[in-house]
């Protein structure tokens, strides 16, 4: 790059990071209740109360704190997919491998969609 494009882009970026700091604070008045749901749905979500109006006014639903029971699903997902490359390994022909090892990256797909599903804030009223 030369050197104006370099300044062009800095400048950009720049103008990317001012666009972004908070310089504006907003209070509202709401009603005990109001508050009280605002607390809970931020604090299920692990997030600060601004965080979660933030996240809100940018048309997501951020997701609620996942309890132990999907971490053990998920744990056990990945373990039979671990086993099932352990098989392939041992498999005599390499086309048994790979097809075994197929097996398994299907079952690590299928883990990753689900946490995608459950982990990842969702766009739209919620």
């Amino acid at each position: 790059m030369t050197g104006a494009h370099e300044q062009r882009d800095m400048a950009g970026k720049e103008e990317h990071v001012r666009s972004m700091r908070r310089t504006v604070k907003k209070s509202l008045w709401m009603s005990k209740d109001e508050e009280w749901d605002l607390k809970q749905k931020a604090q299920a979500a692990c997030l600060t109360e601004s965080e979660f109006i933030r996240q809100r006014i940018a048309g997501y639903t951020p997701p609620q704190q996942i309890d132990d029971r999907f971490w053990r699903a998920m744990d056990l997902i990945r373990e039979f997919a671990d086993r099932i490359d352990a098989i392939a390994m041992e498999a005599d022909k390499p086309t048994q491998a790979i097809a075994v090892m197929a097996e398994a990256k299907k079952w690590r797909m299928f883990q990753n969609a689900i946490e995608m599903e459950f982990l990842r804030p969702k766009r739209g009223d919620g």
